[in-house]
């Protein structure tokens, strides 16, 4: 047997058995093959050995001298670190106070007093609606003297109220020229008058529209009016 060859093999196997778990057992094709091709020839290696030959005495490894006994000396405990923490540092000083600066604001001047507005002048009165003479006649308002009158002017709040059927077909025939709706419609605004003034300025334009002097209407306007003026 030729024991330096089986040693070489013996380290090959070794040697690509510690390759191997370096690579965490992962083995290639390569690696396996080889490592069967060492074991095979380490195993014919020992296969042809001569067994009559006699063994030969294993020598005893010679043990190395033991190094000398090493002197411990036991050292005093070093003291605890204490980790000091640094100190805060104080704060910046607040910066200080800007001085107030004052303005001198000069006095106002005082304002002037404008003179008293002169009172405004009041309107001028609207002009009265002039009539012809017989317009004019027609309000002429005569002061009650019998009872029966003064019955018959006591007030009134509403004029279409206080016309009977028979005196608004009257009326309407004789001064509104038979036109109703024309009659009512002037009724609703003396409603919204506030004086005999303001109602005959509405009453004379339609007095002269409608021809209330003419002989066979002046007895119907005379009475139409009186019942307008006891509205105010």
């Amino acid at each position: 047997m030729d024991l330096q060859q089986a040693k070489i093999l013996l380290e090959k196997i070794n040697a690509l058995h510690k390759s191997v778990s370096l690579d965490k057992g992962e083995v290639s094709n390569i690696e396996r093959d080889l490592m069967l091709s060492y074991i095979r020839q380490f195993y014919e290696a020992y296969l042809n050995t001569d067994t009559s030959a006699p063994p030969q005495p294993m020598s005893r490894p010679v043990a190395p001298p033991s190094p000398p006994p090493v002197e411990r000396t036991v050292s005093e405990p070093l003291p605890p670190i204490v980790e000091v923490e640094p100190a805060p540092a104080p704060p910046p000083p607040p910066p200080p106070k800007p001085e107030p600066v004052v303005v001198e604001t000069p006095a106002p001047a005082p304002a002037p007093v404008p003179p008293p507005a002169a009172a405004p002048a009041p309107p001028p009165a609207p002009a009265k609606k002039t009539a012809s003479a017989g317009v004019e006649a027609l309000f002429k308002h005569k002061a009650a003297k019998e009872l029966s009158e003064k019955l018959s002017q006591q007030a009134i709040t509403d004029l279409t109220r206080a016309m009977s059927i028979n005196d608004k077909l009257l009326y309407s025939n004789e001064l509104f020229g038979r036109d109703m709706a024309a009659m009512n419609e002037t009724l609703q605004q003396l409603n919204k008058l506030n004086s005999m003034e303001e109602a005959r300025e509405l009453l004379i334009d339609i007095a002269e529209k409608n021809d209330w002097t003419e002989e066979e209407r002046t007895d119907v306007a005379e009475s139409f009016i009186k019942l307008v003026r006891r509205k105010y």
